[in-house]
């Protein structure tokens, strides 16, 4: 039984002698294999001191081996932590001698203690060997919990460490390092503190033999996962197993000698399925390597060729492959390394966008109106209307001086406005306009330009209508509907794409956001915070289109309740705010009430808003009577603005405040200013900056 427990001890300190040299040996620079070989040190200093103390032939001898083991189990906490802290990213922590210093004392108060008598207070001689007997002391407590809290703060670690892990290596080896030493502290625990505190010596203090479970533990971990091992051969194995793109190894007689996991996914193979297997087995159609080496004739790596790889299921893959010869130290080819990208979605997109080009180019070239396009004052597209209309083909107009197709007249105060709006400044959207025909006659025309990025620069798209005889009135309805209808397809369009773009950079945010440094996440927030803005004009320009179609549903409508409604939800939207609204009774008016609804909303709203800075602000909505009829109005003392803008007011997308001071889109009071339009009555505003605003509108009886 003695000579059992010695030879126990004896291959415990040779297997963790083997084990310090096989960790230096695999990688000697590394430090996190030089702290691993610090972290088995104390346990070889304890096993190897225990086969002397299980020999020793007296109690003094026995004794005098059992401080020099004390040397190991005392320290090895300490050594074990710094270990765990190096594994787990801590390594700054292990980095600071201060750090370091504090680890090691209460190891050498142990030692020192356990070398005066105050933690073991004897030993017996046992069949087995030698056994000792533990007294409760001061001494001990610290021991206690000097182990049980840096054991345990390793564990932790490595817990958390998993926890955290993105790859399935990294999560098995933080497993396997959890177990082990947690089955090791209570094993050891039990022979080695448990029973000699509570006398019982029956069974043998062999601690550190169970120790050998951890030990085996990183032998696995090195043999299997590598973590250790980090050697060029290594990183690259990692690389090639974990890539997304597909790589595939041909040898000379065009045969895959290696495919990697992402290969196999693609493909739908099992792993090693391929092996072996001819390279026109996954082609298609079917072709041997010989295509990749003529290419590779051509010119030495093949880049972003396009071909086809047939899965297992017999589905054709587009992918982008880059080839390079794989060559012997002689320069003679042993191979043909292949990496292919899966372009399935790329290729989707491609054809949803040649399909909306197409929509579009459709959509512009049979438009009752004209649109064209203008850049560095030439014409550089046309539609057939606009050619049409200028007496020519859509070929021979594009190319052209836009100063050519101007009326003399209009020429120089036209193309220094097209200047100054292409330089930034403001200039209205929308004016009449006299265009040249091809037989030198002339037309007025309605323009309406927009700035616009053409090719990388910017550029002026514009529609005209042409508005010179009487029909052009019927016309312009008609075109207006068409206008409608193409702000409309365009808005509903856009949405998809945009509800993509806000819908995956959300879940970038939510799902990967531990994967991504700051930038990554500020570049995120700012992707989906501007989609979320686009969305928002997208919405109320759809509201704006769908007024010009819309029927109208006339009663009698009460704006005094309205008004009522509004107010009473603004309050409660922002309870702090001390708003005085003054609201005149029982205001009737006969027309659509849900347009209606909309008009008081947003002339509230806007009311409300441009207040918000004023501690003593008030709001107003009341009637006043002229010999033309009733004019109702709101009325605020917020900031107001300055009336030589007031021509912007009511055009789509115009703002007199910034984004930063006012949120909102510019839609508001085009949406209202179309209602009361559409009514047949009229809008326009008063106002003084700092004293206020006052919108007026009137509704026929």
């Amino acid at each position: 039984m003695r000579l059992f427990n010695i030879l126990l001890c004896y291959f415990a300190s040779v297997f963790y002698i083997l084990l310090i040299v096989f960790l230096l040996y695999k990688n000697p620079k590394s430090r996190l294999n030089r702290f691993c070989a610090l972290a088995i040190l104390p346990f070889t200093i304890w096993s190897t001191a225990f086969v002397f103390f299980h020999s020793a032939i007296s109690p003094d001898e026995a004794m005098a081996w059992l401080n020099i083991a004390s040397i190991g189990w005392c320290s090895f906490p300490s050594f074990v932590l710094f270990f765990y802290m190096e594994f787990t990213g801590y390594d700054r922590v292990v980095s600071n001698p201060l750090m370091v210093i504090l680890c090691i004392i209460p190891a050498l108060f142990c030692i020192y203690w356990q070398q005066a008598g105050y933690i073991i207070a004897g030993i017996i001689k046992q069949p087995y060997g030698w056994s000792y007997i533990i007294k409760p002391t001061l001494p001990l407590a610290f021991f206690i919990l000097y182990y049980i809290g840096f054991v345990a703060t390793s564990i932790y670690l490595i817990y958390d460490y998993g926890r955290k892990a993105k790859t399935k290596r990294d999560k098995k080896a933080a497993r396997l390092f959890f177990i082990t030493p947690l089955l090791t502290v209570i094993l050891s625990s039990l022979t080695d503190i448990i029973f000699p505190l509570f006398e019982i010596t029956a069974v043998p203090p062999i601690g550190v033999v169970f120790i050998l479970i951890w030990a085996n533990g990183f032998v696995f971990a090195i043999s299997n996962y590598k973590l250790m091992d980090l050697t060029p051969a290594g990183a690259a194995d990692e690389i090639i197993a974990t890539m997304s793109d597909a790589l595939i190894l041909l040898d000379t007689d065009y045969k895959i000698a290696f495919a990697n996991n992402a290969a196999y996914d693609l493909l739908g193979y099992s792993p090693y399925e391929l092996q072996d297997k001819p390279f026109d087995l996954i082609t298609a159609p079917a072709a041997d390597g010989s295509i990749i080496s003529k290419l590779l004739a051509e010119s030495d790596d093949v880049n972003n060729h396009e071909m086809y790889l047939k899965a297992k299921s017999g589905e054709n893959i587009p992918v982008w492959i880059l080839a390079s010869a794989v060559k012997d130290k002689f320069g003679e080819p042993t191979g043909i390394v292949i990496n292919a990208r899966d372009v399935r979605e790329h290729k989707k997109i491609e054809q949803d966008l040649r399909e909306s080009e197409e929509k579009y180019r459709s959509l512009v070239e049979h438009a009752l109106i004209g649109i064209g396009i203008h850049q560095d004052n030439k014409i550089v597209y046309a539609n057939e209307k606009f050619a049409t209309m200028l007496g020519y083909t859509a070929k021979d107009v594009v190319g052209r001086w836009i100063a050519d197709i101007i009326h003399p007249e209009d020429r120089s105060f036209i193309l220094e406005r097209v200047e100054r709006r292409q330089s930034g400044s403001s200039e209205p959207d929308t004016y009449e306009i006299r265009f040249l025909r091809e037989d030198s006659s002339f037309f007025y025309a309605l323009i309406s330009n927009v700035l616009i990025d053409y090719n990388g620069n910017t550029a002026t798209l514009f529609n005209i209508v042409d508005i010179t005889d009487t029909k052009s009135r019927i016309e312009l309805e008609q075109i207006n509907k068409e206008l409608e209808s193409f702000s409309y397809t365009v808005s509903h369009d856009l949405r998809a794409p945009l509800r993509s773009i806000k819908g995956f950079s959300q879940a970038l945010l939510e799902d990967y956001e531990d994967m991504l440094d700051s930038d990554g996440i500020n570049y995120l927030q700012r992707i989906y915070t501007a989609a979320k803005r686009m969305e928002g004009f997208i919405d109320d320009l759809l509201k704006l289109s769908r007024l010009g179609r819309a029927q109208l549903c006339m009663s009698s409508v009460n704006l005094s309740e309205i008004c009522r409604e509004i107010a009473a939800e603004l309050k409660d939207l922002e309870p702090q705010r001390r708003v005085q609204i003054e609201i005149a009774k029982d205001i009737t008016v006969y027309g659509d009430q849900s347009l209606l609804q909309v008009v008081i909303q947003n002339l509230l709203q806007n009311a409300w808003k441009f207040t918000g800075k004023n501690p003593n602000a008030k709001i107003e909505f009341g009637i006043m009577h002229s010999e033309d009829g009733p004019i109702y109005f709101v009325r605020d003392n917020g900031i107001g603005f300055d009336m030589s803008y007031a021509d912007k007011l009511f055009k789509p997308f115009q703002r007199l405040h910034t984004e930063a001071e006012f949120a909102g889109t510019g839609i508001g009071l085009a949406t209202v200013y179309k209602i009361i339009q559409r009514h047949g009555g009229k809008i326009w505003a008063e106002s003084h900056e700092n004293k206020g605003t006052t919108f007026y509108f009137t509704l026929p009886l």
